[in-house]
């Protein structure tokens, strides 16, 4: 009896095992690039993790190549639905929203690294110039910051603490460097510096190595962010009000700004500072482009997923009343609260990324300079095949074509020419132009 059982436990322990490496083969398989990318505790459902986009060492390449093609073409098959997409296949999109992009990827949200930060796409349009752009999200921040350092429910001051184009969460948080009103009552705005220490500097700072600000679109350059309005109903938003620091210029349809008694939100609009984030690399979202829920999920039609964070963040947009109250998202991501300048909620800035320039810089890793070789004499021609492996780790023959002026076949020193044969792929180094050489040729001696 006893060695039965032993059977039949051994016999279940089997099916188990099997079961549990089946399983494992599907989760393989079947999920590929499905990943739970956002990196806080109350995501419930994953997204489609595309990696990095940007070349590693980009910063001190002298081809001017700074993203990853890979990447870029798995970016363009996941914005297109096609396989084969290349970026005129994006441009032809105009514009998609990132509910547009979940259908396309199996419900799940875009995600990719940048700057060594994970974000979430979260729009794809046009600028002003016809430039495709995509809207990118900080996917996740634990990092709290002060909206401003002060409060005072009044919008008659010089400088009212509730105007994001003065705040110090702008200044500070963003690295945007900006003049900010340190104190209630301020007659006078506080200068600020910018730091290339900052999470953000490679984002903001156009003159620091690896600046990525060429390859960002201002919304001074975007059409929607002049002119967004909270108080359209339906799903882009549902407040009933005009709400301050969302449009930089006049909002369009139904303006409905909060007035009752000594409270004039329209009188915002003429503080000095009021539209200068127009201009910034980065900027915190507004509550009109976030949205509050799956139902009112704003211009971007967001998801829960993305709007979620470990944190409470905060967004751009002023509160109604009181006047010194701004609007926050939930961590769960579906629901809004509205706090005091001088809170401290989590800081998770969006950007407008120019594909059609990124496409332009895009390319492979930059491959190893070619080192010197040696082979015995064999009387007869001698080809890199006759080369030593550990002398030829930088040579790969799919990517880099060898010629000589002459057969190399006596006992000699020869020039040999190194050539890449392949689109967007340039030598590591610094060529010797005097010598003949280029991003994508090198000489070497056999």
């Amino acid at each position: 009896m006893i060695k039965r059982y032993r059977c039949i436990s051994a016999f279940a322990a089997a099916i188990i095992i099997v079961a549990v490496l089946l399983c494992c083969c599907f989760i393989s398989f079947n999920n590929i690039k499905d990943v739970f990318a956002f990196t806080t505790t109350n995501i419930t459902s994953g997204a489609v993790d595309i990696g990095d986009i940007l070349l590693n060492g980009y910063e001190d390449r002298a081809d001017g190549i700074v993203f990853n093609a890979d990447t870029m073409a798995m970016l363009y098959a996941k914005l297109t639905g096609a396989t084969d997409a290349d970026i005129a296949d994006v441009d032809a999109l105009s514009t998609l929203t990132a509910a547009d992009i979940r259908s396309k990827n199996g419900d799940k949200d875009l995600v990719l690294t940048m700057n060594g930060q994970q974000w979430t796409v979260a729009y794809l349009t046009k600028d002003n110039s016809g430039n495709t752009i995509a809207t990118l999200w900080q996917s996740s921040n634990a990092t709290t910051h002060e909206w401003n350092k002060w409060y005072a429910n009044t919008t008659k001051s010089e400088y009212p603490c509730n105007i994001y184009g003065t705040s110090y969460i702008r200044s500070h948080g963003l690295n945007i460097g900006s003049d900010y009103v340190e104190t209630q009552g301020a007659t006078a705005l506080t200068q600020s510096a910018q730091s290339s220490a900052h999470e953000y500097a490679k984002l903001t700072m156009p003159n620091v190595n690896g600046s990525l600000t060429s390859f960002i679109v201002k919304p001074s350059d975007v059409a929607y962010q002049s002119n967004q309005n909270n108080n359209v109903g339906g799903s882009i938003g549902n407040t009933g009000y005009t709400l301050p620091n969302d449009a930089y210029g006049t909002p369009s349809g139904d303006v409905n700004w909060y007035l009752s008694g000594s409270v004039d939100m329209s009188s915002l609009q003429t503080k000095t500072g009021y539209d200068a984030w127009k201009d910034d690399y980065i900027w915190l979202p507004s509550l009109t482009e976030i949205g509050l829920n799956t139902k009112v999920n704003g211009i971007w039609a967001l998801s829960n997923n993305q709007r979620s964070n470990s944190a409470i963040i905060w967004s751009r947009s002023g509160f109604n009343n009181p006047e010194c109250h701004i609007y926050s998202i939930n961590m769960s991501g579906g629901a809004i609260n509205h706090d005091r300048t001088p809170g401290m909620n989590a800081v998770r800035p969006a950007l407008h990324l120019n594909l059609d320039l990124a496409a332009q810089h895009s390319g492979g890793a930059a491959m190893s300079e070619p080192t010197d070789v040696t082979a015995e004499y064999a009387g007869t021609a001698l080809t890199m095949d006759d080369v030593a492996a550990e002398q030829k780790k930088w040579y790969d023959a799919d990517k880099i074509s060898i010629s000589c002026d002459s057969d190399i076949i006596d006992a000699d020193t020869y020039k040999v020419k190194a050539e890449i044969k392949v689109d967007g792929v340039t030598f590591d180094g610094t060529p010797d132009l005097d010598a003949g050489e280029s991003f994508t040729v090198r000489y070497f001696n056999f």
